[in-house]
């Protein structure tokens, strides 16, 4: 009887502490998407680095012709930690930046959104593994996609 006392007495005791709380705790996971990543058979590549804890930046760029060139210069970044957007830099809009907002998703880890661009609306980066991951890009219905396979070409 003392026994069974005794332990009720501990789990009480136990119980009655609250739990520890993580600070600061983004709502997002980006960090998995740092390094280099080549597309899968082209020389497309993605290069992201994380510039602070709330701003990380990518470049795309084609190797195909034998040199370097730019596709697309991307963002992703919060202001407050809350909000986080997708900013895509392309010449095709004049290099102009789209700002796309970050939806939470439990399957695609990030996924943004903006239904006034015309094309693409969603963008989404999904970690099928430590060193794979699918981009793609549609519309708000999925009637138009194009779907971008990577492998981790090279960690940051």
């Amino acid at each position: 009887m003392k026994s069974i006392l005794s332990c009720l007495c501990l789990l009480v005791l136990f119980s009655c502490g609250s739990a520890p709380k993580l600070v600061n705790k983004k709502p997002i996971d980006v960090d998995w998407i740092l390094g280099k990543w080549k597309q899968k058979d082209i020389e497309v590549y993605e290069k992201w680095v994380k510039i602070s804890e709330m701003e990380y930046s990518g470049l795309s760029y084609d190797l195909n012709s034998g040199y370097a060139t730019i596709k697309e210069k991307m963002r992703i970044f919060s202001k407050d930690n809350k909000t986080w957007y997708f900013e895509a830099t392309i010449k095709e809009n004049n290099n102009l930046p789209i700002l796309f907002t970050w939806v939470p998703d439990p399957v695609i880890a990030l996924k943004f959104v903006n239904e006034q661009h015309e094309f693409p609306q969603i963008i989404q980066y999904k970690k099928e593994a430590f060193d794979v991951m699918t981009a793609t890009i549609s519309d708000k219905n999925g009637d138009k996609k194009m779907i971008f396979d990577y492998s981790r070409y090279a960690t940051q």
